[in-house]
């Protein structure tokens, strides 16, 4: 008996994901003492002092079942920055909420529009929904036309999926031509946008995405505790929508889907403004250190307003990764999206970079 072939929708054509290697593999395979992850778009500074305290408190605690409801969580993101709670849905990171308003809305008789080169999650669920895939082409610089986006859209369109800034890219939609585009979608085709990195965009027209949902009740905002927060082992984040939506959503959520350690962290982080402008600010410093050495090597970086980098080498990046890998430097290869001459760079602390930049530059002088 072969099993694949009794499951549902469109699961035996999906094969599963391939996370970053971690640290303690890479170490026991090369036998390296100092590894540097740059592959997984992680938080270089670790947790927030005061999530840390938080979830020490919390640890005694474990033998209870956390809240179902996270009614602290939601009522401090009420108060921080506005939201209705009952606009809030909860989940392990904001790739569980992201599969959930797929499973609740798409199905085979409808399509999903996606950028080319989005977030390998949205054309996971898609699929394993049955449901068409409609790409739009990004324009030479990987930046995306909203018009072209909004012209893939049909009357079979139950959805449209921005990542905002995008991932593996790390391009972004300025908020002044999202909120036009946003306001031209019919109400019967949903907009989930994907604002994960959303802390490192440098935009001067920047507008919360949750202002628009009074006017537009079929914009989905999903958020994450995972990258600016640094509460990626945690799985925390959180989903905006109309009240009737997240009703859905929170109907077909898992009872306890988020843990208490989780909440405790989360209430914390949100409290520690000085921890998430250090994180900010060291990145987007750090990102501009990224583009200079681009351009002092001749390597074609892709604009990015993220807390990564991705480098074009125009050439096979597999033995690039290679070199790297083996001089203790992880970092993301993007063969599997298709981008075989690209890295994707997490980055780092000033120094964890500059480990990058030596062993990088090592590589590019003996290849001349």
């Amino acid at each position: 008996m072969e099993y694949i072939n009794l499951v549902n929708g469109g699961l035996a054509q999906i094969k599963p994901y391939q996370a970053g290697k971690p640290i303690e593999e890479v170490q026991r395979e090369l036998g390296l003492k100092e590894v540097v992850k740059l592959a997984s778009n992680e938080n270089p500074f670790g947790v927030s002092p005061k999530a840390l305290e938080a979830m020490q408190k919390k640890l005694e605690f474990c033998n209870f079942y956390p809240d179902s409801n996270g009614f602290y969580l939601k009522q401090k993101l009420h108060d921080k920055f506005g939201y209705n709670t009952d606009m809030i849905t909860l989940g392990a990171g904001s790739n569980e909420l992201i599969n959930l308003i797929f499973q609740a809305f798409v199905n085979d008789k409808v399509n999903v529009v996606i950028p080319r080169y989005s977030f390998v999650v949205y054309p996971m669920d898609a699929t394993i929904c049955n449901a068409k895939i409609k790409y739009v082409d990004l324009e030479s610089d990987y930046s995306l036309d909203l018009n072209k986006l909004y012209a893939a859209i049909d009357e079979n369109t139950r959805m449209v999926v921005i990542a905002n800034p995008s991932n593996p890219i790390g391009t972004a939609v300025g908020y002044k031509e999202l909120k036009e585009f946003i306001y031209k979608v019919k109400e019967d085709t949903l907009i989930v946008i994907d604002e994960a990195y959303n802390e490192f965009c440098e935009d001067d027209n920047y507008e919360d995405s949750y202002n628009f949902i009074k006017d537009k009740p079929n914009l989905v905002v999903s958020r994450t505790f995972s990258k600016a927060y640094g509460l990626a082992g945690l799985r925390i984040g959180y989903m905006l929508a109309n009240s009737e939506i997240s009703s859905i959503l929170n109907r077909l959520r898992a009872p306890f889907n988020v843990n208490d350690i989780a909440f405790s962290a989360a209430i914390a982080a949100l409290d520690d403004d000085m921890f998430l402008d250090k994180v900010v600010k060291s990145n987007n410093e750090q990102r501009k250190v990224y583009e200079d050495f681009a351009k002092e090597h001749s390597i074609y970086m892709i604009k990015s307003q993220a807390n990564f980098v991705t480098y074009d080498f125009k050439q096979d990046a597999a033995p690039i990764y290679e070199y790297l890998l083996k001089h203790g430097v992880i970092v993301r290869p993007l063969a599997a999206y298709n981008l075989p001459t690209m890295l994707r760079i997490s980055i780092g602390t000033k120094e964890q970079n500059a480990l990058f930049f030596k062993h990088l530059s090592d590589y590019l002088q003996q290849i001349k």
